[in-house]
């Protein structure tokens, strides 16, 4: 069974944000204050997250929407690059561009499908989404205007909130090597997948 519009009320409501339902538009919109991004519509520190359930249940979206312009900035390829490199030091949320009218959203995707969420999943997913709107919104404002794509000091504040990388470093070369000599050795694909058929996998 999925979940309910009125079953994410509730969920809402049981985290303490100030929100406002809509059941015609089956979403939910939360009011966030911010400490860099200002709302291009209302010069107001602060943002709109919305919360909607699609795919009748099966799929909940946490968006803000209208969050840039690329089309307002002179270096858009920076921009892009910036919004590209602040999705990989996130978990969940990410930066999308809808290319015919150059609109950027933040959205974080969860399936649903027969369960439901809770109120602290939803609260985490919240978070999250305010947190990089708000945090990498120097970083790629600065991208937009003079080309310059610079993450170190967000990175230095991050490494000293949290010391553990958020993101496994690359691979080196040898490392790929040996993965790969590992996976030849298994059998390739056909040999992982009669390894876990063997296993009722």
């Amino acid at each position: 069974m999925s979940m309910t519009f009125a079953e994410l009320v509730g969920r809402i409501a049981e985290i303490g944000v100030d929100f406002r339902a809509s059941r015609d538009h089956n979403e939910i919109v939360v009011a966030v204050p911010t400490q860099n991004y200002v709302d291009p519509h209302d010069g107001e520190r602060s943002m709109l997250l919305h919360v909607m359930l699609q795919e009748e249940g099966r799929m909940l979206r946490i968006c803000v929407p209208e969050v840039y312009a690329v089309n307002a900035f002179t270096n858009r390829g920076a921009m892009c690059e910036a919004m590209l490199a602040a999705n990989w030091r996130v978990r969940v949320t990410s930066y999308v561009l809808d290319e015919s009218d150059g609109e950027v959203r933040v959205v974080c995707d969860l399936p649903l499908e027969d369960g439901a969420v809770t109120s602290a999943q939803i609260s985490r997913m919240l978070t999250l989404v305010a947190w990089t709107v708000d945090q990498f919104d120097p970083v790629i404002r600065k991208a937009g205007a003079d080309g310059t794509v610079d993450f170190a000091e967000i990175d230095e504040k991050v490494r000293k909130e949290s010391p553990e990388p958020r993101r496994r470093k690359s691979r080196s070369r040898r490392e790929r090597r040996e993965r790969a000599d590992r996976n030849q050795a298994a059998g390739g694909v056909e040999g992982l997948r009669k390894l876990l058929e063997e296993h009722g996998l």
